[in-house]
């Protein structure tokens, strides 16, 4: 949205991102080394456990120099790294990892500025309640992203109420893996839940609700290597992308008691700026032509 509808991403902002960007290699790679482990892969020359044991120690808000850099690198591209990276669907490492080791040599430099496409991509969780404020076609819009964790979901309630629209966006791409929060639990299944939960609630009883289906090119590599099936016996689609889509699609739908109740779905990738802008210009359009006349906004 910033990307979009505003000026995009200030000076700061930039800075503070670099931040996030060069504590997630450090964080990346601490999870790479535990997992190693795990998998029995842990076996590394005396060059490397020196590196190893340097990664352990530092501060995970740790600026990476470029030296530093050199030696993350030469870690990432072990054999036994990159096996236990050609596992990360298996536990929790961010979708974006290899994006950000390919350019390592790059976010190391003093005078390295995170381009739109990086920020995109860096993992930076919501916490608190996040607002932008655009205008857009003669109209002020505020969107409020609220943190999707569990130990988030308890600061929404004050939010809830003379909200035009709900955009429920979730990970097409999670439904072969965990929460981070309990390892027990599927995410695509937390999801539905979730979504059952704020589609019936008493605070949006005539709120029209936006399903962004998101992820979808990374839900589409999946299909073929992890089954849909494994997470829901009653799907007979194999890796075909469009019966694949329609089915997630209608496992949400289906959450809503009300029939009656609007909701818009979308499949999009978040990443993908063109995507996102094509998809959030028909959102504008629902809402504008559509959604505030019925609730009497216009």
């Amino acid at each position: 949205m910033k990307i979009i509808h505003t000026r995009g991403f200030s000076k700061l902002e930039q800075v503070n991102y670099q931040r996030i960007i060069h504590a997630n290699l450090i964080s990346c790679m601490q999870i790479l080394i535990e997992e190693s482990k795990k998998l029995k892969l842990s076996k590394f020359n005396s060059e490397l456990k020196e590196i190893i044991k340097e990664i352990g120690m530092i501060d995970k808000e740790a600026t990476i120099t470029d030296g530093f850099g050199g030696k993350i690198q030469k870690l990432w591209e072990s054999e036994n790294i990159q096996k236990t990276y050609e596992k990360y669907e298996t536990y929790h490492l961010p979708d974006s990892t290899n994006y950000f080791f390919q350019k390592i040599d790059e976010i190391c430099q003093k005078d390295y500025v995170p381009t739109d496409e990086d920020i995109l991509l860096c993992r930076s969780q919501t916490t608190g309640v996040i607002q932008i404020q655009f205008e857009s076609h003669g109209h002020n819009f505020t969107i409020i992203d609220v943190g999707g964790q569990r130990n988030e979901r308890r600061k929404w309630i004050t939010h809830f109420e003379g909200v035009t629209a709900v955009l429920f966006v979730t990970s097409l791409s999670g439904y072969n893996q965990v929460l981070y929060e309990d390892e027990e639990v599927n995410r695509m299944e937390e999801s539905l839940t979730l979504f059952f939960e704020q589609c019936n609630s008493r605070w949006f009883n005539d709120v029209p609700f936006i399903l962004f289906l998101n992820k979808l090119d990374l839900f589409e590599k999946k299909l073929s290597v992890y089954p849909l099936k494994d997470l829901f016996q009653e799907y007979d689609g194999g890796d075909n992308l469009e019966n694949a889509k329609e089915f997630i699609k209608q496992k949400f739908l289906e959450k809503s008691k009300n029939k009656q109740k609007t909701i818009y779905t979308h499949f999009t990738t978040a990443t993908n700026t063109k995507n996102v802008k094509v998809v959030f210009a028909m959102v504008q359009d629902i809402i504008l032509n559509k959604m505030l006349p019925e609730i009497g906004y216009l």
